[in-house]
Order: C-alpha cells, then sequence, then structure tokens
C-alpha cells in the first residue's frame, strides 16, 4: 500500500464503512488501488481516511455497505463547513457589515453650553459643514478644518471649541468670548456682609470702613460704606471697594451605612457584536471587558427558525464599591464626606479653622454624625446706594 501524502491543498475524509466482513470489502478496495490509512476496526465496521478522490470512487461502487462521513479534513472540511452553516455566516457578516456601518453614523450631537443661542448657532453651522444627526463621521483633519471655520467665523463671539467624537455621538464643548463691559465707575455702593460672622480680616481701597477686627456682623450689616461723613456731615458718595473676611460656623449632617455598596459609572463605554447560538454568547471586538459592566442592545437581528441572533450591544463600566465598616471607620467616612459637602458648598477657597463631632447616633445598619466646623471666608457682598431725592414744598 503507497503512503499518502497530507499536504496543505489535499482534502480527506475519515469514512465509517459498516456491514458483514468489513475486511473483505477493504480487501476490494485495495484491488482498485483506493489508498487508505489510520484504520480503526469494530464490530461489523472499520473506520479508514481517503482522499477526496477516493471517497468519490468509493461512493460509486455499487455495495450493501453503509457508508458515511466521520470527519472532513482540508479544503473539503472548508468546503462542508461553509455548505452546513452558510445561513449562520451570512447572518454573522451581515451583522458584522452592519455594525461597521452603525458606528459610522452620528445619531447625537450634543453642545455643551448654557447658552440655548449659542447651542443652536453651532448646531446650525455644524450640520452645513456635514457634521449632523445620522451623517456619516468625518475624518479628523475634515473635523479640524470645520473647527477652524467656525473659531474664524465667530471670533468675537467663540474664545475656545473642541469636536469630540465618543462612538456614534459629537460631544461639542465651547468657551464664549466675553467681552468685559466698562463698570459705571459713578455708582456708589456699600459692602456688607453676605451671611452671619466674626471679623478677621478687612481691604480696602475706597469707601470708609466701618467694623473692626474680632467684631460680630450679621447678613446685610455694612461693612464698608461708600458715604463719607466729615464727623456728622455726609461730604460724598462713592463705590466701596474691598474685601471682608470672616470666620463663620456651619454644621452638617451625614448618614453613612455599616454596609456601603455603589455601583459607579466610570464614564468609559464601547461598542460590541454579541453573537447568540442557543444559551451561549459571544462578544466580538470586546478585547478588553470589563469586570462589571451595564448592557443596553442597540440594535439586535433575530431568526425565527435558528436559535441564533446578533445584536450591537453598548457596555457601560460599573465601578463596585463593597465595603463593610466598624464604627470607627464609618466616623471617619461621614467626617470626610461632611467635609467635601461643605467644600462643594462654599468653593475651594474657604479654611477650615475648626471642626469637631457634635452629635454621633448609631442603628442598626448605620451612623449619623452632626459635624460642627468653624470657617475662614469671604464674607463680601454688594449694596448699591439709592439716590435720594429730598422733598421740596412751593409756596405762593
Amino acid at each position: 500500500m503507497k503512503k499518502l501524502i497530507l499536504g496543505n491543498n489535499v482534502s480527506f475524509y475519515d469514512i465509517k464503512i459498516t456491514g458483514k466482513d468489513v475486511k473483505r470489502f477493504l480487501h476490494n478496495l485495495h484491488k482498485m488501488h483506493i489508498e487508505f490509512l489510520n484504520i480503526v476496526f469494530d464490530k461489523n465496521s472499520v473506520i479508514i481516511k481517503v482522499s477526496e478522490s477516493d471517497y468519490k470512487r468509493i461512493l460509486d461502487i455499487k455495495t450493501i455497505y453503509e457508508i458515511e462521513i466521520v470527519k472532513v479534513y482540508g479544503i473539503a472540511y472548508i468546503k462542508y463547513f461553509l455548505k452546513k452553516y452558510w445561513l449562520f455566516l451570512t447572518i454573522l457578516s451581515f451583522g458584522f457589515l452592519l455594525f461597521l456601518g452603525l458606528t459610522h453614523i452620528i445619531f447625537e450631537i450634543e453642545v455643551v453650553h448654557n447658552d440655548k443661542e449659542l447651542r443652536e448657532i453651532l448646531l446650525e453651522e455644524l450640520s452645513e459643514q456635514g457634521i449632523h444627526k445620522y451623517g456619516l463621521v468625518v475624518s479628523y483633519s475634515k473635523k479640524e478644518e470645520i473647527k477652524e471655520d467656525i473659531l474664524k467665523k465667530y471670533k468675537d463671539k467663540i474664545e475656545w471649541l473642541e469636536i469630540e467624537r465618543q462612538g456614534t455621538k459629537y460631544v461639542v464643548k465651547v468657551e464664549e468670548r466675553k467681552i468685559p463691559e466698562k463698570e459705571d465707575d459713578n455708582i456708589p455702593r456699600n459692602i456688607v456682609a453676605k451671611k452671619d460672622g466674626l471679623i478677621m480680616k478687612i481691604t480696602s481701597s475706597s469707601g470708609e470702613i466701618l467694623v473692626k477686627k474680632d467684631q460680630y456682623v450679621k447678613k446685610g450689616d455694612i461693612l464698608i460704606g461708600g458715604t463719607i461723613h466729615n464727623k456728622e456731615e455726609e461730604v460724598a458718595k462713592v463705590k466701596a471697594n474691598g474685601e471682608v473676611y470672616a470666620e463663620t460656623w456651619y454644621t452638617v449632617t451625614v448618614d453613612f451605612p455599616y454596609h456601603y455598596h455603589e455601583e459607579k459609572n466610570t464614564g468609559n463605554r464601547k461598542k460590541v457584536i454579541e453573537f447568540k447560538w442557543f444559551q451561549n454568547s459571544y462578544h466580538l471586538l470586546d478585547f478588553h471587558p470589563y469586570k462589571k459592566n451595564k448592557e443596553t442592545i442597540l440594535f439586535s437581528l433575530k431568526n425565527n427558525i435558528l436559535p441564533i441572533s446578533i445584536s450591537i450591544i453598548e457596555k457601560q463600566e460599573l465601578e463596585i464599591i463593597d465595603q463593610l465598616y466598624t464604627k470607627d471607620n464609618a466616623i471617619i467616612e461621614a467626617s470626610n464626606i461632611a467635609k467635601k459637602r461643605l467644600i462643594d458648598k462654599l468653593g475651594e477657597d474657604i479654611e477650615i479653622l475648626y471642626e469637631k463631632n457634635l452629635k454621633i447616633m448609631e442603628e442598626d445598619s448605620k451612623i449619623e454624625i452632626v459635624m460642627f466646623y468653624k470657617v475662614f471666608e469671604n464674607i463680601t457682598d454688594y449694596q448699591e446706594i439709592p439716590d435720594i431725592v429730598p422733598d421740596s414744598k412751593i409756596e405762593s
């Protein structure tokens, strides 16, 4: 028997021959110069490996023996696979092409700015230059060209502009150019207290200082007057300029659970193709899977006959915080939250002079703390001095 040479372009079949006296049938095949190897005998059957051409010759033999394919190798396997799974491969290819098409279409344009008029101007200008909803993604160079054109056209209105692509969405960030208005220095004003506090520092370049350091003031009290006096007589009204800093007081209440659980969106997101076969799911183009994520189906293609489907899914990455705290650790965490809330409310410019736990209350699943703060902050506010026209009488 000649040895079969297994080449890359040669196709082979493992075929199972079942019937009475299979050895005799093999002997007849050998007489026909049909080459085979890997002979495995079983009761009333044998499995042999033959080339594609010899397999076709065997099929032409009129015999009572049952012949079936067990396994296919080489080019024939590819043909066999394509023939068997053509519908699945067609749907998969269609889904992939559809996915590529959809990822190059813009479904949303967001202009990040509070001014509605400016947002409308930018959306209209972007649309005229090819960036609009349900339009195709533009190249990077084209996007930069559009940005420069808009900045040049609206140089008196726009200070800074950035067009950022986020998947199938364009986010347009814009900074409006602010033309400072000329202040009317002729309008007299007082500087008053924005809130209650104990005066700690005063600076003034114009006006009459009416309070002293370590003096307690209430909200609305005049701190630097715009009305200038000479003894008891009013001699002028000016625009008071200066800043007043004071010690102020706050309490912040925080409830904090001993078992803290939070699912926080990190802001990372991506689109992947999900292929389902029976109960199994496979995600394509998902090269760096998130440990925890939230999924939203954007598009789905299902087959009513076969148990397969192809979907485009958006994944949003989640950060899971799951922590058990002791009483001491819960107090520390709650204190940090209280301080953050205070800074968020007052701004980064404040200075916390003193802090203390006023009250700590425990329940089965949480702790409640009340924090007291002394804060050094700017309490400067302004109050216009109205023009008062004295009453006059005309006598005849």
